[in-house]
């Protein structure tokens, strides 16, 4: 089942974040940049930026504000507010924005929504929607809440799935910023009249309301602000209230600057056979980030137990007997994961180390000054934290959650299309570059290696190239 999302909406105005209610009343809760750093270290899962001042100078502001928040921000980034044009859409796409939201334009032209689709993708235009009940109904209103379009909300949101946007945010102007929950009717019948992610937004009081609106309306995301702004529940609180409603959600990360835990249940050292050196095992380590292989050594069951305890690498030597990796020179050496061969004789511990592995002052006691394959190190990495319990970093985020795996896919393939049409090789071999490596995280997931691709490729070039 695809996971949840939980969506931090940061109203941006004049180059701060504010927070009101029903779109008035607006107050300064902090920096853009910062919190959106806050929220993604606290386990959002995107953060949608949204200049409410929509004018040039706003925008420029934001867009400068995007850029730098972009370089460090590693869950999708969305912009909205004051986009009215193909060229805008770019902009903020050339700014770092993952999706770009279009409201009171595509009112106004909705063959905008479509225009921007055919250039970018769909997966990159999102239609925002603000709704007002009126009756047993909803209209849609544009200018942040102050004009009527007369236009029937569900309705509206079908038009904007067929003319090409691949998300819907859709908030409740009743609801925006009174913390009594989410419209959860109008919510409702919008997801079941279209067939694309709908985001539900305003209203957020409680994890309670979280958990209803994604619960039972089929929306796939729910969009919160306030009261993160204003502390009174956290991401965390937010997610176990999901999980505890049988919500399937993206884990909380574990706090920065925390070492990744080892999943200890991948090496049983009852299975190992040490019978056959002397009570030891061969352990071959390998840099977890690059592949490489670092060195080879061997280890008796307590170096093991050591390890395993300490989650540093601990070998036995015949000759100097039981030592700790490092523990003189310093280049120590972390475990991220010790899996044991099919033989049960010999040990493959995934580590970062903290210096060099070789005495001779080398990173690995086997370079030779051969450059490495860098499409097959990558390749390694990703394989490996595939294997790994909830794997930590970037890698490990697009790995266990599909939603966005696919969604970065769809958008680097859409960038190096941008880049190729515009003629900027620079920019298409960066994208090129991004393209490949999220094409490989993709398929890993389906058992699908480089070594997969390689034999395809081969039996393909055996036939007559057409």
């Amino acid at each position: 089942m695809l996971t949840r999302r939980l969506v931090v909406c940061l109203d941006v105005l004049g180059g701060r974040v504010v927070k009101g209610t029903q779109f008035e009343s607006l107050r300064d809760v902090g920096d853009p940049a910062e919190l959106a750093r806050r929220y993604e270290a606290e386990g959002a899962d995107e953060i949608v930026f949204l200049d409410i001042g929509a004018g040039p100078e706003e925008r420029a502001t934001l867009l400068a504000l995007a850029e730098q928040t972009a370089e460090r921000l590693f869950i999708p980034l969305t912009i909205g507010g004051g986009i009215r044009s193909v060229a805008h859409v770019q902009a903020a796409l050339r700014a770092g924005a993952d999706k770009v939201a279009i409201n009171s334009a595509a009112v106004a032209d909705p063959e905008l929504l479509t225009r921007a689709a055919d250039r970018f993708g769909s997966q990159c235009v999102v239609a925002s929607i603000d709704a007002r009940r009126e009756g047993k109904s909803w209209r849609v209103w544009t200018g942040g809440g102050r004009n009527s379009t007369g236009l029937d909300a569900v309705q509206w949101a079908m038009e904007c799935t067929r003319r090409g946007a691949g998300e819907i945010v859709l908030t409740s102007i009743d609801r925006d910023g009174g913390r009594d929950g989410y419209d959860l009717e109008l919510t409702r019948a919008v997801a079941e009249a279209v067939n694309i992610p709908v985001i539900a937004s305003g209203g957020a009081g409680s994890p309670a309301h979280v958990a209803a609106v994604l619960a039972g309306t089929g929306a796939e995301a729910a969009l919160v602000a306030g009261i993160l702004h204003d502390r009174v529940v956290t991401v965390g609180q937010l997610k176990a209230a999901m999980a505890a409603a049988a919500i399937p959600v993206r884990p909380v990360p574990p706090p920065a600057g925390a070492e990744p835990r080892m999943d200890e249940s991948l090496l049983d050292l009852d299975n190992l056979d040490f019978s056959k050196g002397d009570g030891l095992v061969t352990v071959v380590a390998q840099d977890a980030d690059t592949g490489q292989v670092l060195m080879v050594a061997h280890a008796d069951r307590e170096a093991l137990e050591r390890t395993v305890s300490s989650g540093e690498m601990h070998y036995r030597s015949r000759s100097r007997g039981p030592w700790h990796k490092g523990a003189t020179s310093g280049n120590r050496q972390r475990v991220v994961m010790l899996a044991a061969d099919c033989d049960g004789d010999a040990v493959l511990a995934t580590v970062r180390p903290m210096g060099p592995a070789c005495h001779t002052g080398a990173a690995s006691c086997f370079a030779t000054g051969v450059a490495p394959d860098p499409l097959a190190q990558l390749a390694a990495v990703i394989a490996e934290r595939s294997a790994t319990t909830n794997p930590a970093g970037y890698t490990g985020k697009l790995l266990g959650d599909r939603n966005l795996r696919l969604k970065k896919l769809g958008e680097e393939a859409a960038e190096l299309v941008v880049a190729l049409a515009d003629g900027n090789r620079p920019r298409a071999l960066e994208e090129g570059a991004d393209l490949l490596y999220h094409q490989l995280v993709a398929l890993q997931d389906l058992g699908v290696s480089l070594a997969d691709l390689k034999v395809e490729l081969g039996r393909r070039m055996a036939r007559p190239i057409p």
